[in-house]
């Protein structure tokens, strides 16, 4: 869901105030998590001195891991961060980037992307806040032309991860805070700005924007939007499952009346 152009003409002028899009990725962009990124991660560290038993013990806590995510994203990133201890900075932003260009981007939701597009066409700023890891939320900033984000960080020490998580921890509320912070400092009103989110633990940071999306919300979103009345998302494939015209595809629901301006 975007928004049409706005604002008041004078002299043939369209004058808009400066506003912006927060979007998740894990879920909301991109058909992929977490869990996902980390064994990739791990796999391809090559640094394997005491690493393999680490890899062995993450891929069998696989499972409770991927509903850990859907339940909160902090622990899981505690566990991401908790396996990197020391490894270099440098290799893992190299990572992140091979990740991003090998795997991320072909599991974009390919409609998410337009919308992201379109939404930045009628003068919404993109900013991505993310529970991922900046290594990875880096690159793909990057590839998307999206010049702000907020994102997970390690805590680094002389050039090698401690594997501790960097304050604020982006999940629930460090994330309604995040955007709060920004948009204080960049002279925008949240009461403006769009919001995109799959998770139910995202609500904080949905319910801190004035046009909140549900973006292939999880059941308990799903009934929070529904009783709330927010617009509802759910793209249907990633770039890499799509093929020929009509791939790619959304379906919208409008629990109530949709949200001034929507479309």
């Amino acid at each position: 869901m975007s928004v049409r152009r706005a604002g008041n003409s004078r002299n043939g002028r369209v004058k808009r105030a400066r506003r912006a899009a927060f979007y998740d990725l894990d879920g909301t962009l991109a058909d992929l998590n977490l869990v996902h990124a980390a064994l990739f991660i791990l796999a391809n560290l090559g640094e394997w001195s005491g690493r393999i038993g680490s890899l062995i013990s993450f891929a069998a806590r696989a499972p409770v891991l991927y509903a850990a995510e859907r339940k909160d994203r902090r622990v899981l990133n505690h566990v991401l961060f908790e396996s990197l201890k020391g490894v270099s900075a440098d290799r893992l932003f190299s990572l992140g980037e091979e990740y991003c260009e090998r795997v991320l981007i072909k599991h974009l939701y390919p409609r998410a992307i337009e919308l992201v597009e379109a939404n930045r066409e009628v003068g919404l700023e993109p900013v991505l806040v993310t529970g991922s890891p900046d290594f990875i939320v880096t690159p793909l900033a990057a590839h998307l032309g999206i010049a702000r984000f907020a994102a997970n960080r390690l805590v680094i020490s002389r050039g090698r991860a401690t594997g501790r998580l960097a304050e604020p921890v982006m999940a629930a509320d460090e994330k309604a805070a995040w955007c709060s912070r920004y948009a204080a400092e960049s002279g925008i009103e949240l009461a403006d700005c769009w919001g995109y989110a799959d998770s139910y633990y995202d609500l904080p940071f949905l319910a801190a924007v004035g046009h909140p999306v549900a973006v292939n919300p999880d059941r308990r979103l799903k009934s929070a939007a529904m009783s709330r009345k927010w617009p509802i998302l759910s793209f249907e494939t990633s770039i890499d499952d799509a093929s020929g015209e009509g791939a790619g595809d959304v379906i919208l629901e409008f629990p109530g009346r949709p949200a001034d301006g929507a479309s």
